[in-house]
C-alpha cells in the first residue's frame, strides 16, 4: 500500500528520486528564491510548492530536506535543515518560518503565528519510532496572542498499523504506519500519523500542532547521506512529469 498523506502531491515528489546535491550551502544560488514567496498569514490563495521548486532545492543542496504542507493556512513550503542542537534538528525556509524536530517528530515552530514553543513527547516518541504498542503522556506549549504560554497535557495511546511503501523525492523504502491517539481535558482531541522504517526514522507524518495550526504534513525529501546523480536531461524529463502528476 502506497503512503497516500498528500495524493495530488505524492507522485510528484517520488518523480525526482534521481536528483543529486550540487552543494553543500543550502541557500546556493538562493533555491528559495524563484518566484517562492510563502504566505503563512492566515486564509487566502493557496501557495503550492511547484515541482520546479522541488527539483531545484533539491539539486541546489545536499543538506536534509522536508516538504510541510498546512491545510489550515492553505500553505505548503520547503525547509532545509539549518542547525543540529542536542539531537534537536532545525529546518528553516528563506522566509525565516521554521520547524524543530527531534528525531523526526515535530516539537516546536517559529514565524508561523500561533506557534507550539516546546513539547515535551519522549514517551510518545519512543512507542512511534520502535513500532510499539502502549500509552504515555505528550505535552505541548503554546504561545498565546497575549504573549503567555498555554500548557495542554495529553494522554496517547500508540498502536503501530498497516505496511506502507514510502517514495517521496530522495527517500524511498518500505515502513509502516503507526498512529497516536489523543486526549486531553484542556485541549482538542486529535489522531497523529507516522511513517516509520525499519531503523526507526519517521520519514513521514501527519501532527497536530494546536488550534492555530492544525494538522501539519511533513515529508522527508532527503535525509542524511542521501546522494545521486542526474543530467540536466533527467532532471527536465522528471520536471515534466511531476508537472503531469501534480495537474491530474
Amino acid at each position: 500500500m502506497k503512503f497516500r498523506m498528500i495524493p495530488k502531491l505524492a507522485g510528484a515528489l517520488g518523480l525526482v528520486a534521481a536528483v543529486a546535491a550540487c552543494s553543500n550551502d543550502p541557500y546556493y544560488n538562493n533555491p528559495f528564491a524563484a518566484g517562492y514567496d510563502v504566505i503563512f498569514g492566515g486564509a487566502g490563495e493557496p501557495t503550492p510548492v511547484t515541482q520546479e521548486q522541488i527539483v531545484q532545492t533539491l539539486t541546489s543542496t545536499d543538506l536534509p530536506t522536508v516538504f510541510l504542507n498546512i491545510p489550515e493556512r492553505q500553505s505548503q513550503t520547503l525547509l532545509v535543515r539549518i542547525e543540529q542542537n542536542n539531537g534537536y534538528d532545525t529546518y528553516a525556509n528563506a522566509g525565516r518560518q521554521a520547524v524543530i524536530m527531534r528525531n523526526g517528530v515535530i516539537v516546536g515552530t517559529r514565524g508561523f503565528g500561533g506557534d507550539l514553543m516546546s513539547t515535551d513527547a519522549g514517551g510518545v516518541r519512543d512507542l512511534v519510532r520502535g513500532s510499539r504498542t502502549g500509552q504515555a503522556t505528550y505535552i505541548q506549549r503554546f504561545l498565546t496572542a497575549e504573549d503567555v504560554t498555554r500548557t495542554v497535557t495529553y494522554r496517547c495511546g500508540v498502536e503501530p498499523d498497516k505496511p506502507v511503501d514510502v517514495s517521496m523525492g530522495l527517500v524511498q523504502g518500505t515502513a509502516r504506519e503507526v498512529i497516536a491517539a489523543c486526549e486531553s481535558a484542556d485541549g482538542t482531541p486529535f489522531v497523529n500519523y507516522f511513517v516509520v522504517d525499519g531503523n526507526g526514522d519517521i520519514l513521514a507524518s501527519r501532527q497536530w500542532l494546536g488550534e492555530e495550526l492544525g494538522y501539519v504534513s511533513m515529508h522527508r525529501l532527503r535525509m542524511e547521506l542521501d546522494t545521486a546523480n542526474a543530467t540536466n536531461h533527467q532532471l527536465r524529463a522528471a520536471v515534466s512529469q511531476m508537472n503531469r502528476a501534480l495537474h491530474l
